[in-house]
C-alpha cells in the first residue's frame, strides 16, 4: 500500500518539492525556482508528527533550483532535522548548490544508463528507430526523461526552433530578429538552455570521437559552419560555450533581463563560431 501510494505521489509522509508546483500558498505556479516559501512551508509541516508511521521523506526535487533565500533557510534544518525525518535533495548541478548544504549532506552518485540500453528500452516501448536513437542522445542517461520526450510533439518542435533560431544566426539584425520572438519567453529558459547543452555536447561528442552524428539531425539544426567548428576548433572553445550557457542560466535565475541574457548568449555563439 505504502509503494502504491508513494508511486501516485498521495503518501501523507512524504513532502516533495518541486519547482512550478507551489508548496506555500504565497508561491506563484509558473515560478522557474524554488522560493524560501516553499522551503519554509516544509519546514513547518516536517515539526509535526507523521501520519501513518514513525518515518517522513523529504524529497527536493531539482534542489540546484532553489534560491539562495531558500538554501539558507534550509540551512538549520539540515543540522538539525526532526526526528525520524529524511531529507532527500536531489539535482544535476551541485555546483549551484551552497558550500554549506553540500557539508550537510551525504552525496549519492548515480551513473546515466547508457545510450544504447536507452534506446533499446525505447524500443521495446514501441518507439520509432529514429526517434528512438535521437531520444537516447537527448535524456542525460535518463530513462524516465527518455520515455517522457520520446513521444512528446511538443517538445521536438520547440527543440527544432531553438536549433534554427541560435545556431542559424548570420547577423546583428538577425539577433534582433530572434530577441523579438523569445523576448516573452522566460518560462522557457531552463528548456533552451538543456536544449543548447545538448546541442554543444554533441557537437563536442563527433570532434573527441569522429563520429558524424550531427548529420543525422534535421537539415534546419546544425549548419555546415557547425559542423565545420566542431572539427576545426582548439578543444577549448567548447568550453567557452558551455561556460557561456551556464552564466546565461545563472543570470536568469538571478532575475537579470531575460532579452539581455538571450542578446550576450547569441553574441557569443555567433562569435565564436566564426572565429574557427
Amino acid at each position: 500500500a505504502s509503494c502504491r501510494m508513494m508511486a501516485a505521489g498521495e503518501h501523507p509522509d512524504l513532502i516533495m518539492i518541486r519547482r512550478g508546483v507551489p508548496l506555500s500558498s504565497e508561491t506563484r505556479k509558473d515560478r522557474t525556482t524554488i522560493p524560501v516559501d516553499d522551503i519554509r512551508e516544509m519546514i513547518r509541516l516536517s515539526a509535526t508528527h507523521p501520519f501513518s508511521g514513525d518515518r517522513r521523506v523529504v524529497m527536493i526535487c531539482e534542489a540546484d533550483r532553489m534560491t539562495v533565500s531558500a538554501q539558507n533557510a534550509l540551512l538549520k534544518t539540515l543540522e538539525e532535522p526532526p526526528e525520524g525525518t529524511w531529507f532527500l535533495l536531489i539535482c544535476e548541478r551541485q555546483d549551484q548548490l551552497l558550500p554549506t548544504i553540500i557539508s550537510r549532506c551525504r552525496p549519492i552518485r548515480l551513473a546515466p544508463w547508457k545510450e544504447e540500453h536507452i534506446e533499446r528500452i525505447l524500443l521495446e516501448n514501441e518507439v520509432e528507430t529514429a526517434r528512438a536513437a535521437q531520444t537516447a542522445r537527448v535524456s542525460h542517461g535518463s530513462i524516465g526523461t527518455a520515455l517522457k520526450i520520446a513521444r512528446d510533439e511538443e517538445y521536438w518542435t520547440f527543440r527544432d526552433e531553438v536549433l534554427r533560431s541560435f545556431f542559424r544566426c548570420e547577423s546583428r539584425s538577425h539577433i534582433l530578429e530572434i530577441l523579438s520572438g523569445w523576448k516573452d519567453r522566460k518560462n522557457d529558459a531552463e528548456t533552451l538552455f538543456r536544449i543548447l547543452e545538448d546541442s554543444v555536447d554533441q557537437l563536442l561528442h563527433d570532434r573527441l570521437t569522429g563520429e558524424k552524428t550531427l548529420r543525422s539531425f534535421p537539415e534546419t539544426a546544425f549548419p555546415e559552419s557547425w559542423i565545420c567548428f566542431a572539427e576545426k576548433c582548439d578543444l577549448s572553445a567548447f568550453t567557452v560555450l558551455l561556460d557561456g550557457i551556464s552564466t546565461a542560466r545563472k543570470q536568469v535565475q538571478a532575475s537579470v533581463h531575460f532579452q539581455t541574457v538571450l542578446e550576450q548568449l547569441l553574441f557569443l555563439l555567433m562569435e565564436e563560431r566564426d572565429r574557427w
